[in-house]
């Protein structure tokens, strides 16, 4: 039986080791709404760094059921989509599914997914 493929469940910061066209899975912050191009830009510093990796994240696909508060700076949001080749740089995702992370605990996130990582 086949049905659709599968995400990887990756953290943020580990976006740019994914390969282009790999469906992905991550939890990031808005850090910024970018309208003219339905661009979010998320950040997850983690694990810490100087400079915090920044997801470019197109929800074109997705506006119309994406809710208001998901695109508030500050909000922590859920993203499954696709690694996707730009000519600027930096990491760019284009969504399929964008939903509301709610009272998500940053820290128990990182580390059931680090658990995962490790368990295979």
């Amino acid at each position: 039986m086949n049905g659709p493929v599968a995400s990887n469940l990756v953290l943020l910061g580990e976006l740019d080791k994914c390969a282009l066209g790999t469906k992905v899975r991550f939890l990031g912050c808005v850090d910024e709404y970018v309208l003219k191009s339905a661009t979010l830009r998320l950040k997850h510093n983690y694990p810490p760094s100087n400079s915090p990796k920044i997801a470019n994240v197109n929800i074109e696909h997705v506006l119309e059921s994406i809710k208001r508060h998901e695109v508030d700076i500050g909000s922590w949001i859920n993203v499954i989509g696709y690694i996707e080749r730009r000519k600027e740089k930096g990491i760019h995702v284009q969504a399929i599914a964008v939903w509301d992370a709610g009272n998500v605990n940053v820290d128990a996130y990182q580390r059931a997914v680090e658990k995962r990582k490790d368990t295979g």
